[in-house]
């Protein structure tokens, strides 16, 4: 099981049932720490995610291979070429490290909205000299990933998937990928959290028959939700990276003992379709 550790956490306002309030400098060191003991050695972050490039670089994570995605671009911005360029160069310099395993666009509405194929040039040039290893995106929607490969094989592809969200696989969307021999890596494992445990903020109660079906088959399977979640990814061996987001190095260690687990499950059918639940960007305007 290849896991990378997603760095989103690192934003204290990130995630519905977070555990720590303060994830402080001492606790995200000692994660990362534990993962490279651990041979966890992939970070997921993102130009986003606050701090979270220069607080990696003090940490030192030389021995990791780094997934970083950019920012939103201004559709105004002149010289693409330049400004992608020396993002990524502060980027590195912020990591201290000498090269960026995997750049992905963060927003396929910012790719569209700006000159794709001058974007996608940049890109390809920013690879050519060697800052980069891989090229790709992060996509929400199986329909992008069509209309993505119309024009571009992206390197990697980044997508979400949990026993809630199967639009990629009811879409047949991993083979597509692995045939096209593109990367496929994971998130929204947990779906920020929800699925881990029963005790959820008020606005979700409209999807309470879901979760219902979920913690009970937990519940009846005597297995941890956060573990199941984990082991549904787990078991479509398509998939070549899962990202997963911790708060602690408990957390990491805890998650880890699923390579001990040998037990086939068989899933609960979760036919869950409301992108208002799905797409987290959706929740802040939720009531």
């Amino acid at each position: 099981m290849n896991i990378s550790i997603g760095t989103a956490q690192f934003m204290n306002n990130y995630g519905v049932n977070r555990v720590l309030k303060n994830f402080n400098f001492y606790e995200k060191s000692k994660l990362i720490k534990s993962a490279q003991v651990n041979k966890v050695l992939n970070i997921d972050t993102a130009f986003s995610y606050g701090n979270a490039h220069k607080e990696l670089g003090k940490i030192g994570i030389k021995k990791f291979k780094v997934t970083t995605k950019l920012p939103i671009l201004s559709i105004k911005t002149k010289n693409l070429e330049k400004k992608i360029t020396n993002l990524i160069l502060q980027a590195i310099k912020d990591l201290k490290i000498t090269k960026i395993d995997t750049l992905l666009i963060h927003s396929y509405k910012n790719f569209v909205e700006l000159n794709k194929r001058k974007y996608l040039e940049t890109l390809k040039k920013i690879k050519s000299k060697g800052l980069v290893r891989n090229i790709g995106i992060s996509l929400y929607k199986s329909n992008e990933v069509n209309k993505i490969l119309e024009f571009w094989r992206p390197d990697v592809i980044q997508l979400p998937y949990n026993v809630f969200d199967r639009d990629i696989e009811v879409k047949k969307i991993l083979p597509l990928l692995k045939r096209k021999k593109i990367k496929i890596q994971i998130r929204s494992v947990f779906l920020q959290g929800l699925l881990t445990r029963i005790k959820r903020p008020k606005k979700f109660s409209k999807w309470k028959k879901y979760f219902d079906i979920w913690f009970k088959w937990c519940q009846k399977n005597q297995i941890e939700p956060k573990i199941a979640a984990l082991l549904f990814v787990k078991n479509n061996k398509i998939i070549d990276k899962i990202i997963l987001g911790f708060e602690s190095s408990d957390q990491l260690k805890d998650i880890l003992k699923i390579r001990k687990i040998k037990k086939r499950y068989s899933f609960p059918k979760i036919k869950c379709k409301d992108r208002k639940l799905l797409d987290p960007s959706n929740w802040s305007k939720l009531i």
